[in-house]
């Protein structure tokens, strides 16, 4: 695969292998944030990032004085990858009976490159860095890496108000890239803005990599994740969850404020963006044709001014 800050999706036209290029457009055609990530390709398990933590002293003298001399910090924090794959079977039976080699196999790709994408999405979101998996975006900003507003922060309901607070927390950042978002919670945006706003429309309509219609609030596409695989191997509903807030107890959702870059938020590729997908044929152990598919994502946010997260609204 191509190396450097770029799409998963140009990384993937640079290669020949044509089994992995349909794996890995399905994997993104599932994720929308795994489509806009730009990713990092690393050559160990680990990436080290130093970032700006307090800058030297200045000011004025007068003549024949001097100044007092300091100096600039830094800070470092590494940023790790993960191991995420599965393995598919092909029964010889299938094959013989059902339909050719090539038709069987193409829907277990399939479907193993839709479960990559969402035990992906539940991890980038929720991940807490055990388990074998890596830390998301909610641990994160938990650790000072990103930003919360706290609008809506004892289950209130979602306004337009509250978009405006969150998307004001980005500092020297222009505007977000793309709201990560829930079904319901976008339909309250598009309702919201339908009704309260007269004159000029804040939702519009875009369109992502692959030519399909994406509803855009404010000129900042809404991208919904839809249902994911946890930890447990559960299918769950969409996140960005589901999640119980303040005194009220009221069942809530958040949303993330993203910006997209390699100074910004990425995506981690281990082992130089290594992407295998291999086919090893009938097994000698059974009478089965299988395939694996293994790579090493992680995500990193170089700059914490980079995401926000709205948590604990309601569509009450």
């Amino acid at each position: 695969m191509a190396s450097g800050a770029l799409s998963l999706l140009e990384a993937a036209k640079s290669g020949t292998d044509q089994k992995k290029r349909g794996v890995i457009e399905t994997i993104i055609q599932e994720s929308p944030i795994i489509e806009m990530l730009p990713w990092t390709t690393i050559s160990g398990n680990a990436l080290k990032h130093s970032v700006e933590d307090t800058l030297p002293s200045v000011g004025f003298r007068q003549v024949n004085a001097s100044y007092s001399s300091s100096y600039g910090t830094d800070s470092e924090h590494y940023w790790g990858v993960a191991i995420l794959g599965g393995e598919v079977k092909v029964d010889n039976f299938l094959v013989d009976v059902v339909g050719s080699e090539e038709d069987i196999e193409a829907k277990q790709w399939i479907k193993l490159a839709k479960a990559n994408a969402m035990r992906f999405d539940y991890e980038a979101f929720n991940g807490d860095g055990t388990g074998n998996g890596f830390k998301g975006l909610k641990q994160l900003i938990a650790e000072g890496f990103g930003q919360t507003s706290t609008a809506g922060a004892n289950g209130a309901t979602l306004t337009l108000d509250m978009l405006d607070v969150a998307h004001d927390l980005f500092r020297n950042q222009g505007a977000a890239d793309a709201i990560m978002i829930n079904r319901t919670l976008r339909r309250k945006i598009t309702s919201l803005a339908r009704s309260s706003v007269t004159g000029i429309s804040l939702i519009d309509v875009g369109s992502d990599v692959f030519g399909r219609q994406v509803t855009q609030w404010n000129g900042v596409p809404l991208r919904i994740i839809g249902d994911v695989i946890d930890g447990s191997g559960n299918v769950v509903p969409g996140l960005p969850g589901t999640e119980v807030q303040g005194s009220s107890g009221a069942t809530c959702a958040s949303m993330y404020f993203i910006k997209f870059g390699e100074d910004d938020v990425t995506g981690l590729l281990g082992k130089g963006g290594s992407f295998s997908v291999k086919s090893f044929g009938e097994q000698q152990a059974s009478p089965q044709r299988m395939g694996r598919l293994e790579w090493y994502p992680g995500m990193a946010i170089f700059n914490q001014y980079s995401v926000v997260r709205l948590a604990g609204v309601t569509n009450a």
